[in-house]
């Protein structure tokens, strides 16, 4: 594998020349990835102004439109006229952090059979709060919602030559969907890094947050993704169930081993599934391996972090193994999620006669 630095990586800012943009690329010139090459495509159309042929060390082009270009116009501009063997984004008002390229090209060691790395975005909010955003990769879960930044994700240059590509008829979401045709392709590797800050409510998109968030608009292209995947989504729900099926009747035989290895076949199929890995860590349970099975369903949460059931299983596991005050906070982050969830409920009761109250 050549070196991370060797590498060319195209950053390409779809720029409506907003005042923001100079903050935007002096994110990306103290960028210390070598080989790093910035495209800045004028989205706002013509009257875009000029930009300079550096960006600190990188180089940088202007990539001209004689008129105004949608989101996904915007992107699939930038990627052809992108040389890098690996390409990013960055829209005008956000910011990458320091060591942002460079920590997702050395990621890309881990796994070098992975076609698209990505890591968390930190999404800072006009009235000054933040929250993180992003998890590991789960095949499901990715067809349920979108959870990766585009910012915040190296993509092959590979999965620009099989085709993949924005579509151009979707306003927003554009970035979900292109990560799915990717994931028909390739294998994604996350990275818990956090070296990007999406301002999330200073677009316009309808897809962020606070001012920025079109809940009507939003539904409306969510539903069209949906449809538009429906047929791979479904196959891959009925493969895994029946999987799921044989494990579950497996275990009910008492066959661990052989309920572990089912399991283990659909996370094949599905990888990260959140339901195979609530099965295995119900399996691992059963056999004794209770910090296995705790990391498994803590990676089971991980992945639908909005379930309460999830996340309850996850401080049962922690209760097991006398983990307590662990255990309590699960307890209290699956109340927060159903409020009038019973189970939890009496969990959190018996927590707190143990002296494990989370106040």
């Amino acid at each position: 594998m050549p070196e991370p630095n060797a590498e060319l990586v195209s950053v390409i800012v779809r720029s409506m020349a907003r005042p923001s943009l100079g903050a935007a690329l002096q994110s990306l010139a103290s960028q210390d990835h070598t080989a790093t090459e910035v495209l800045v495509v004028a989205a706002c159309g013509a009257t875009h102004p000029p930009v300079a042929e550096r960006c600190g060390p990188h180089r940088m082009r202007l990539v001209a439109s004689t008129s105004s270009l949608s989101r996904p116009a915007a992107a699939n501009a930038g990627l052809a006229a992108a040389r890098g063997d690996w390409i990013t984004f960055l829209d005008d008002d956000d910011a990458c952090l320091p060591g942002h390229v460079s920590g997702l090209m050395h990621a890309r060691a881990d796994a070098p059979a992975a076609g698209v790395v990505y890591s968390y975005a930190r999404a800072a909010f006009a009235n000054g709060r933040t929250e993180r955003f992003g998890q590991p990769f789960s095949m499901m879960q990715l067809y349920e919602r979108s959870f990766i930044h585009l910012s915040t994700a190296i993509v092959a240059r590979s999965l620009l030559d099989e085709g993949c590509r924005f579509d151009e008829t979707l306003d927003i979401h554009e970035d979900w969907d292109f990560f799915i045709q990717c994931a028909q392709r390739a294998r994604f590797h996350f990275a818990p890094l956090e070296t990007f800050r999406w301002n999330a409510d200073a677009g316009t998109s309808g897809a962020g947050g606070g001012a920025n968030q079109d809940d009507r608009r939003f539904a409306e292209l969510r539903d069209r993704v949906y449809a538009k995947w429906a047929i791979p989504r479904e196959a891959l729900i009925d493969r895994v169930r029946a999987v799921l099926q044989k494990a579950s009747a497996l275990a009910g035989e008492r066959d661990l081993g052989g309920a572990e290895a089912a399991c283990r076949e659909a996370l094949d199929a599905s990888p990260n599934d959140p339901w195979a890995l609530n099965l295995l860590a119900m399996i691992q349970r059963s056999r004794n391996r209770l910090a296995e099975a705790r990391a498994t369903m803590e990676l089971a949460a991980a992945v639908r972090p909005q379930d309460h059931t999830m996340v309850y299983n996850l401080a049962l596991l922690c209760q097991a193994l006398g983990d307590n005050a662990a255990a309590a906070r699960h307890c209290e982050s699956a109340l927060q999620l159903e409020p009038g969830f019973t189970s939890a409920q009496k969990l959190r009761a018996t927590l707190a006669a143990a002296g494990q109250a989370v106040h």
